[in-house]
């Protein structure tokens, strides 16, 4: 890459008047290049044993495992734990638990390599795997927290392993909050938020812009100060904030082109990006040119950046010809791993991360990861409407396509939906009237081409432009409602085909939808009220409980919980009983279920639950500088934990994705000479015993 390489950024020095460590100057001085982060594993030449480990970069398949399976020879029961752990890092979930599937005995002896965290994720439902899959890999951090924790069958497990360990960790945090754990919430940062300041939900990184080019990598420090991490180069215009993971920027690079009347003829040499990438408590740079970025653009400006979910892939949009998608080689650099040429504009990831779809107008295209890593199109569509359609257009011409298409894929990434709300205008600008709108269903062929699965139409009762139209998919992706003004239409995915289902007429159309762990279960609010959705034992939907919410109506991720205000000043949490212990597992019918009603005697104006639906944020009516932590009990109520004061006014508040910290942003109005200021600050939620969890093998 002509030199571009391996260079490490500045030394890290403290800021805001922080003393320098020496110690930690001697440790970040040390030389730092970029490779590929191997997790912390034995060596093998300190061991007497002559043993034969894989290339740790070649992908194992299932294959492998089956053949290592049939071929299973009771030598490898009897190899010492060392050299068992060190086998046991380079397998995937998967893999090791095929791995210890060869015998009762191999199975023992994996235990105290994470098999009992593996089969712990496994057992979870499949919507599950994915938002652990997306959590630990978007979160280095996280990462690093729990290697520190003694509650795991192995303490420096591999990477690849993680979202087995993160999800055993927080299925014990959630026992610990209903077993009544004590809470508290530690400061552990706070900062007057201004312009050259920008925020990034759930991060706790804050960068800080320093000049046209340069910005500061800002980390909360141990006395509650902010440091300076890192200095970074940047173009004048940056933005950031389709990048949600703590340990990776993607940052443009000042290019100027060359004046004169003639176009800019690119050498593919330019320094068009930087990667920055957290290794080891330091920053580390790798810089790509325009050709590694574009090799088939002729004109190689980059517009636009997003990191996907699960932050393995980065996607480079080009001013005009095309989309570049970058991924790790072999040797954990960054380079093109596809490319398609299009002017669409890649708006939405799959919740896997493996689908990106690009739409304008009334095109789909649609990328694909292959297990390689690679990148291809898998979807060219364009949807139209049929031949025999009928729209009433003033110009009387015929209209075949239309504009503002919208896309949702469904949680299993199996399938996806595209619909639109508005039919557009004609040539002579006369708006095109229509009597029926639909959603158009697609999933992948046998040969991975998304392909057209079903279409849902849905009538108006008059011919409009605008209709409000909205479909929406539960959690395990077989059930799809579309709610409109005038309906609410429930479809059943059966035998990998879509139907329709039977159900009584609502009182109303619209509302917003929020699904629940039970699939025969669905919450819909509107009208002032919620309403509780259910299928009957003979097939048949319809509403079984209904109450009263006159505003903020909020729901738990599983849709356990809901919290709205009453008309009288209150604040009602109606709570499902029986409810889930552990998050994620395979829904079991329970004999019978009810909403129990619990009152908080305020109104709030800011509710917010944690990924595991155990913890309640919220913020008074007449307290707005306060926030109260509630945490669920094992008997289904809700009790207040612990609560913060602030100097402003809360606005805006979130829990970080592992439920390990919250974000707060507060407002303090001016006063005479002195303009408003904005904080923003780090609460760490602290259990008084998260060391001491149950050991691995007991019940969760």
């Amino acid at each position: 890459m002509d030199g571009l390489t391996g260079r490490k950024i500045n030394e890290p020095a403290p800021d805001i008047g922080a003393p320098a460590n020496p110690a930690n100057r001697a440790k970040q001085d040390a030389p730092s290049n970029i490779v590929e982060v191997s997790d912390v594993i034995p060596k093998l030449s300190s061991l007497s044993i002559a043993v034969t480990v894989p290339d740790k970069t070649r992908i194992v398949s299932s294959t492998d495992s089956a053949t290592a399976m049939t071929c299973y020879d009771l030598r490898w029961a009897a190899l010492p734990r060392e050299v068992l752990e060190i086998i046991a890092s380079y397998l995937s979930i998967e893999d090791l638990n095929n791995f210890g599937q060869t015998s009762t005995t191999m199975s023992d002896r994996l235990s105290s390599c994470g098999l009992e965290e593996v089969h712990h994720f496994l057992s979870l439902s499949r919507q599950r795997q994915t938002s652990c899959r997306t959590i630990i890999q978007s979160s280095h951090l996280l990462l690093e927290y729990l290697r520190t924790l003694s509650i795991f069958s192995v303490r420096h497990f591999p990477v690849q392993q993680g979202p087995a360990f993160y999800s055993f960790y927080a299925s014990h945090l959630r026992q610990q909050i209903l077993d009544g754990t004590t809470l508290s919430l530690i400061p552990s940062g706070v900062l007057e938020v201004r312009q050259k300041h920008h925020l990034r939900d759930h991060i706790p990184f804050v960068i800080e812009k320093k000049s046209d080019n340069y910005s500061d990598i800002l980390a909360p420090g141990p006395d509650g100060q902010w440091v300076r991490e890192a200095e970074i180069t940047h173009d004048y215009l940056v933005e950031y904030h389709h990048q949600q993971a703590d340990h990776i920027l993607f940052v443009e690079q000042p290019f100027a082109l060359r004046e004169g009347p003639f176009p800019y003829n690119y050498t593919g040499k330019e320094h068009f990006l930087s990667v920055y990438e957290r290794k080891n408590d330091a920053w580390v740079e790798q810089q790509l040119t325009s050709g590694e970025i574009f090799p088939e653009c002729q004109d190689k400006q980059i517009f636009r950046i997003r990191l996907s979910p699960d932050a393995k892939s980065a996607v480079c949009i080009n001013m005009s010809d095309g989309v570049a998608i970058l991924g790790r080689g072999a040797d954990g650099q960054w380079i093109n791993r596809g490319n398609i040429n299009t002017s669409l504009y890649p708006r939405l990831f799959s919740p896997d991360s493996n689908h990106l779809a690009l739409y304008d107008g009334p095109c789909i295209k649609v990328m694909s990861r292959a297990k390689d890593d690679s990148w291809s199109q898998t979807g060219d569509i364009v949807v139209t409407n049929p031949a025999d359609d009928l729209k009433e257009t003033p110009s009387g011409e015929t209209v075949s396509d239309f504009d503002y298409l919208r896309v949702v894929f469904s949680p299993d990434n199996r399938h996806f939906a595209t619909w639109f709300e508005e039919a557009g205008h004609d040539s002579h600008h006369n708006d095109i009237q229509r009597r029926y709108f639909f959603v158009v269903i697609f999933a992948r062929d046998p040969q991975g081409q998304w392909r057209e699965k079903e279409r849902i139409v849905e009538s108006c009762n008059r011919a409009t432009r605008y209709f409000t139209l909205k479909p929406e998919f539960s959690l395990d992706g077989r059930l799809l409602i579309i709610t409109t003004r005038e309906s609410i239409d429930i479809w059943e995915l059966t035998d990998d085909q879509w139907h329709k289902s039977a159900q009584k007429k609502p009182r109303s159309g619209g509302g917003e939808i929020q699904f629940s762990v039970d699939p025969c279960e669905f919450i819909r609010s509107c009208n002032q009220s919620v309403t509780i959705w259910r299928k009957a034992a003979s097939g048949i939907w319809g509403e079984t409980q209904t109450f009263p919410a006159e505003s903020l109506v909020e729901s738990s991720p599983n849709g356990e919980t809901i919290v709205c205000n009453d008309r009288a000043g209150h604040t009602d949490i109606y709570q499902r009983k029986p409810f889930a212990e552990t998050l994620g597992q395979p829904f079991v019918e329970p004999a019978a279920v009810e909403w129990v009603n619990q009152r908080i005697g305020f109104s709030i104006i800011g509710a917010g639950f944690n990924q595991e639906g155990c913890l309640l944020a919220v913020i008074p009516k007449t307290g707005t500088h306060s926030l109260i932590l509630f945490g669920l009990t094992a008997e289904g109520s809700w009790l207040e934990r612990a609560r913060l004061q602030t100097e402003g006014r809360i606005f805006k508040f979130c829990f970080s994705p592992c439920s390990r910290t919250l974000q707060v942003r507060s407002l303090c109005p001016p006063t005479g000479s002195t303009r408003g200021r904005e904080f923003f600050s780090l609460w760490q939620i602290m259990p008084d015993k998260v060391t001491q969890m149950p050991e691995p093998g007991t019940s969760i």
